[in-house]
Order: C-alpha cells, then sequence, then structure tokens
C-alpha cells in the first residue's frame, strides 16, 4: 500500500529577504540530496536487476520449452489424460486446457473490418454494433481559434503560474550546487 501523503503546512511566514533566500538554499540542497539519493537507488536496483535478470529469463525460456513439450504430450493423449474434464492433477501440479476470452475474428480473407461494418449497417440495422468515437481537439482549438471564438463554443484559455526554484548547477550530469562562484554539496 502506498503511503499516504500529507500537504505540508509552513512552520512560519519568512521575514526577510535574507531568511527567503536562505530558504531556497535549503530547498535547492534538498533538491540535490534527493537526487543524488534517487541515483544511489536506481544504481542498486540495475546492479539487482543485472545479477538476478539473466537467471529468471533462463529460468523462464527453460520453463516454456518443458511447458511446450508437456502441452504436445497433452494434445496427443488428451483421453487418457482428461476423460472429459479439462483438468487433472499431478503429486506437484494441475494441469489442463483454459478455454480464453471470446473474440471476433474475420470469417475468411474475403472480408475486412469496413466490409463488416456495411454489412451490419445493410442486414441487421447494426447501428447499435458500430462505435463512433467524437472527441474535442485541444491543441488545434488553441492554435486555430481566438478567445471570442472559443467563448462562442464554451472554452476559455487558461495559463497558470506556478511557483519554481531549481538549483544552479555547473554542469547538468554533475550533482553539485553552486554558491557564490564555488562548488557546495
Amino acid at each position: 500500500m502506498a503511503p499516504k501523503t500529507h500537504r505540508l503546512k509552513p512552520e512560519a511566514d519568512i521575514a526577510s529577504r535574507a531568511e527567503f533566500e536562505a530558504v531556497l538554499d535549503s530547498i535547492a540542497t534538498g533538491q540535490i540530496e534527493r537526487d543524488a539519493l534517487v541515483l544511489d537507488r536506481d544504481n542498486e536496483l540495475l546492479n539487482i536487476r543485472e545479477e538476478f535478470d539473466p537467471k529468471i529469463n533462463a529460468l523462464n525460456e527453460r520453463m516454456n520449452a518443458l511447458i511446450l513439450r508437456a502441452e504436445r504430450y497433452a494434445l496427443a493423449n488428451r483421453e487418457s489424460l482428461f476423460g472429459k474434464l479439462k483438468s487433472a492433477a499431478s503429486a506437484l501440479t494441475t494441469y489442463g486446457f483454459r478455454l480464453g476470452n471470446p473474440t471476433l475474428k474475420l470469417l475468411n480473407r474475403r472480408w475486412t473490418w469496413d466490409g463488416v461494418i456495411a454489412e451490419l449497417k445493410q442486414q441487421i440495422g447494426g447501428r447499435r454494433f458500430i462505435v463512433t468515437k467524437e472527441s474535442v481537439d485541444k491543441d488545434a482549438m488553441k492554435t486555430q481559434l481566438n478567445e471570442d471564438q472559443l467563448n462562442a463554443v464554451g472554452c476559455r484559455t487558461v495559463q497558470d503560474e506556478t511557483f519554481f526554484v531549481e538549483p544552479k548547477r555547473d554542469d547538468p550530469q554533475d550533482q553539485r550546487l553552486l554558491g557564490n562562484g564555488k562548488a557546495v554539496v
């Protein structure tokens, strides 16, 4: 279960520019520390995956090959293994055949889905079997309609402004913070 996130309340209002800049510096330092921890975590996960993935993949390939062998045998000996049943059991497994979910496929190569739509319309009055999807092209509306035209169709353009704090870095790949021309960690 994911941990609950709580909206933090500010401890107190900032009283001066110096205090404001100190808060910004704390944010930047925290971001750098967080980025370093995320990088360490991701490297650890990568190392673990590199260690275990080949073993897991090899086992998957081996099991898939064995399943194919067992399936061939089960198909050839279906009556003696199952009788009228769909499944049976061994000492360590339950095995058998399962029906998948029903799917529609074209009858033969002569048919296409466009042909099916045409026949549904003609023979069955099949509009109830045909899905038509409509949606608003918001990107086109933003670029091609002016504000009055947008208002006429019940829309308006909104562009929110959000506050941001980003640490200055001497190199985007570097995890160090720049402060007064000196590298700070």
